[in-house]
């Protein structure tokens, strides 16, 4: 496709739909929205910052793009970790949708909320404590409380309900959506006029699927009902280690088969190994050799449970059945799985929503890529093994970090590359990394999370080439211009 770069003219007529307080192509103003996102590494400006109010506006910038074949890339948050910029060159208009931060409704009975796409995750939880103690939203885990709830929905992403009811796209009742030639869409049982989005799958075959991991590239999602979920007021966290990935793995396999009972009141179950740890520290106030934490009694692996409970009777009894099932898989192994003991305050920091685990990893002079991948749970121990290999093989430490979604039923894997970014050498290697690995696992049958538009897609959609084909055969029915980013998916 060719595109046109965005004339005085374009800017003014923006101008005129949105105010002029709310567009710029100043240099300054259009770099200081450049990032390099903790999920990928390019990132470049973009011609003018565009920030609608409602979908109104929206619909008259995209049929404005539309009409002059200028590329659009919508961004509310930017911060649950992936491109906060446009991938494309001319990189166009970037959409920035957090003046749209309002939360539309709340319904306890039917227990959804109904939210824009700037709510952010500190904003929304703390509403919820204050307005509806006995209900959560599901806000993401380990992004920043300024991450939107919306975005880490259409990411498809983890939340700190995730390991109890599935991946954060599963939350999403229906959404309300503006596509490229200026129609709005509604899915689900919103599709019908009246209705309240109470139903998923709507009134035929499911639409709202295709703008689910979609990277934005079907369209700008102005509202959505996402889920919320009972929120008890007993909670803890227990920790059980493991001198290797595949007890781990094995061990929590055992306490989520309770789907009724054990891990229906494990919300957040996630685990890793010590040098997560330890790359988060300073480099002048933590030792790096690894027998200074087997000294402190910590095994190299372990798994976390956060129990939610209705009653401290509720919640002891929980606990205790954790422990009976690891006890149960030492006796039948002959492997130790030691409880470890954690401090009241390392529980509270824990338990603190929305919490910070994606912190600048300071040892390695702040240069860290989340490489995600979803695999079943019984291959995460296989997929932790091959990517510390090779992390260490290309000079990285070999830090990995995994989590169960859905009482775990698969895996998100996440191996978190730490390297100098001080040094275009080491960001070579970390792509070179990338592509030996993804070549193994496209083997194995394992799915990139957020792909890179530059490894993972291409080498995906080589493989899955009639599902690529009537992707873009759908995208074209509402973008026939191809003025919707192609995202890290890298759908033409």
């Amino acid at each position: 496709m060719s595109y046109n770069k965005i004339t005085k003219e374009i800017v003014n007529k923006l101008e005129n739909i949105v105010g002029k307080e709310y567009v710029s192509d100043k240099v300054p103003m259009r770099y200081a929205y450049v990032s390099k996102g903790i999920m990928g590494l390019e990132s470049l400006p973009a011609e003018a910052i565009v920030r609608p109010k409602n979908k109104e506006e929206i619909r008259e910038i995209l049929m404005l793009a539309n009409e002059n074949k200028i590329p659009v890339t919508p961004v509310a948050g930017g911060l649950s970790g992936g491109f906060a910029s446009p991938l494309i060159e001319p990189s166009g208009i970037l959409l920035d949708l957090s003046r749209m931060d309002q939360i539309l409704e709340i319904d306890t009975d039917a227990r959804y909320m109904v939210v824009e796409p700037g709510v952010r995750s500190g904003t929304v939880w703390a509403y919820f404590r204050k307005n509806y103690p006995d209900w959560a939203p599901p806000v993401p885990d380990g992004a920043p409380p300024a991450a939107t709830v919306m975005g880490d929905a259409l990411e498809r992403g983890f939340s700190m309900v995730t390991g109890r009811y599935g991946p954060q796209a599963d939350m999403i009742l229906g959404t309300e959506v503006v596509v490229p030639t200026g129609e709005i869409l509604y899915t689900g049982s919103w599709a019908l006029p009246g209705a309240k989005p109470f139903y998923k799958w709507g009134i035929g075959p499911d639409i709202g699927g295709l703008f689910l991991g979609a990277q934005g590239t079907m369209g700008v999602i102005t509202k959505a009902a996402v889920k919320i979920v009972p929120h008890p007021h007993y909670k803890t966290v227990v920790v059980y280690g493991m001198d290797n990935p595949y007890d781990m793995q094995d061990a929590t396999l055992e306490v989520s088969k309770y789907e009724m009972g054990i891990a229906d009141h494990c919300v957040m179950v996630q685990g890793g190994n010590y040098p997560i740890a330890m790359a988060r520290w300073p480099e002048d106030k933590v030792p790096t050799d690894f027998s200074f934490w087997k000294e402190m009694g910590f095994t190299e692996w372990w798994m976390n449970f956060e129990v939610w409970a209705h009653s401290q009777e509720e919640m002891d009894f929980v606990t205790g059945r954790i422990n009976e099932i690891m006890k149960d898989y030492e006796a039948k192994t002959g492997h130790s799985l030691p409880e470890q003991k954690l401090h009241p305050k390392q529980i509270a920091s824990r338990l603190k929503k929305p919490n910070k685990i994606a912190i600048p990893y300071s040892l390695w002079n702040a240069g860290f890529l989340f490489i995600t991948w979803y695999t079943p749970w019984k291959d995460c121990a296989e997929f932790a093994e091959i990517y510390n290999e090779k992390m260490v093989e290309y000079g990285f430490p070999p830090v990995m970090w995994i989590a169960s979604i859905d009482h775990c039923r698969q895996a998100i894997c996440m191996p978190i590359v730490c390297y100098d970014a001080t040094k275009p050498g080491d960001i070579d290697k970390v792509q070179q990394l990338n592509r030996e690995t993804t070549e193994i696992f496209m083997e194995k049958g394992w799915v990139e999370y957020r792909p890179d538009p530059y490894v993972h897609a291409p080498m995906m959609y080589s493989r899955a080439k009639t599902y690529h084909e009537i992707l873009k055969k759908i995208r074209a029915i509402w973008d026939p211009n191809y003025i919707m980013h192609p995202g890290r998916l890298a759908i033409p």
